[in-house]
């Protein structure tokens, strides 16, 4: 699954936990039946967040090919419904060597407010 926006201008990575989040009853909720299996969320905006499920469709999906959808249900889900913790990173330049999904930081600074 890869996200994109209107220019994709920077990429980076997502990490989520979702322990706790029962997309059995979320699938429940939007009227999913048997038809659609949720297999991720999409999450999209600044201001306010919309959230999309990436779904199976098990009716047009084949042992050759499997066909995936972008759901919009017609119930409110917020990020908390769908995502337990997030966390992302964006690349800001344009340096390709930022890409890398294993880059990491060396150390964690806190900046005081007094400090030079």
């Amino acid at each position: 699954m890869k996200a994109s926006v209107q220019y994709n201008d920077r990429i980076g990575h997502a990490s989520a936990d979702i322990f706790g989040i029962d997309y059995d009853k979320i699938a429940q909720q939007c009227k999913l039946g048997d038809r659609y299996t949720i297999i991720g969320v999409s999450l999209h905006g600044t201001d306010e967040i919309k959230i999309n499920l990436i779904c199976r469709d098990n009716i047009e999906s084949t042992d050759e090919k499997e066909v995936l959808v972008d759901l919009y249900p017609d119930v409110e889900l917020s990020v908390s419904d769908v995502i337990e913790r997030l966390n992302i990173t964006i690349n800001i330049t344009n340096n390709k060597k930022y890409d890398d999904p294993s880059l990491d930081t060396d150390a964690e600074v806190n900046m005081e407010e007094n400090e030079d």
